[in-house]
């Protein structure tokens, strides 16, 4: 039911219109269409490239509902009191006056950034605080990565990538002649990048692609070094030829190595949550 709000909402920001409207309320705070055609302006004033879209204006509303939400609940815990808060708010106001940037039209949209990060940043510290990451937690998810992936391979893979199916075919034919990967490679792929370097990225886990990219993985879990899928795989408009460099079991680090970065993305996880839980129960209404 959220999404479909979220959805319509959005699809109000994508309506062009002469004049400011109420695009929708959360928890009854308006959000104006103004605001998003400042967003879009001082987009385009930092990026000429950036087009006025109605994705991009999807984008952005979606952004300004999460934003509000977060505003709403630091205000209700009163994170926004705290003397640390204060003192960067006043720090970063006093840096825009000294530079001149409070006398920019768009600061006023600059200006919301800044304290949106701000109300984000307090929020984050909030709830790493009310829901640690212990190092049982970090422990427990480190011997879920392990057992994942004991006892697997990862393999190097080149890859030739071609919009014809006929060249792919060619490469393959290629191969088989003995002729040598980069040769092939340098001859029928599109990728600038593999053809300038004529080598195969890093190793990716089987158990990764097993789950991520199912077609490539039943390609290529059997073959041994130096082999190449017989068969080219059709991905959208594009067809790629796959060669294995290199085959090995796979090495996970020890716990010390990994357990900061564990329970970095644990405490991501516990805060990107904890924002979903407040935009699930949050009351927002889009204007007709």
């Amino acid at each position: 039911m959220k999404a479909k709000i979220l959805t319509s909402v959005a699809l109000l920001a994508c309506s062009g219109s002469l004049s400011a409207q109420t695009l929708a309320t959360v928890n009854g705070q308006k959000i104006d269409s103004s605001v998003i055609d400042a967003q879009v302006a001082a987009l385009r004033t930092e990026n000429s490239r950036a087009e006025d879209s109605p994705q991009l204006r999807r984008a952005l509303l979606n952004q300004e509902i999460t934003n509000t939400v977060v505003a709403q609940e630091v205000k209700r815990l009163k994170l926004d009191r705290s003397a640390e808060f204060k003192d960067m708010l006043a720090k970063l106001r006093a840096e825009a006056e000294k530079s001149g940037d409070d006398k920019k039209p768009s600061f006023k949209t600059v200006w919301q950034a800044v304290e949106y990060g701000l109300n984000g940043r307090a929020y984050a510290l909030h709830i790493a605080k009310t829901q640690p990451v212990s190092e049982q937690d970090a422990k427990a998810a480190y011997d879920n990565i392990s057992g994942f992936y004991k006892g697997t391979q990862e393999v190097q893979l080149g890859e030739i990538l071609t919009d014809k199916e006929d060249n792919a075919k060619k490469a393959v034919a290629g191969l088989k002649a003995k002729k040598g990967f980069d040769a092939v490679l340098k001859q029928y792929s599109l990728n600038d990048h593999t053809k300038q370097t004529g080598k195969p990225d890093g190793y990716v886990p089987l158990k990764d692609l097993e789950q991520g990219v199912p077609p490539l993985y039943q390609a290529v879990k059997d073959l041994k070094k130096g082999e190449f899928t017989a068969v080219p795989l059709k991905n959208g408009d594009f067809y790629g030829v796959y060669y294995v460099n290199d085959r090995r079991d796979v090495k996970v680090p020890s716990f010390d190595e990994m357990k900061e970065q564990i329970a970095g993305d644990l405490q991501a996880e516990r805060i990107d949550r904890a924002v979903g839980a407040l935009l699930d129960k949050a009351d927002i209404k889009p204007v007709k």
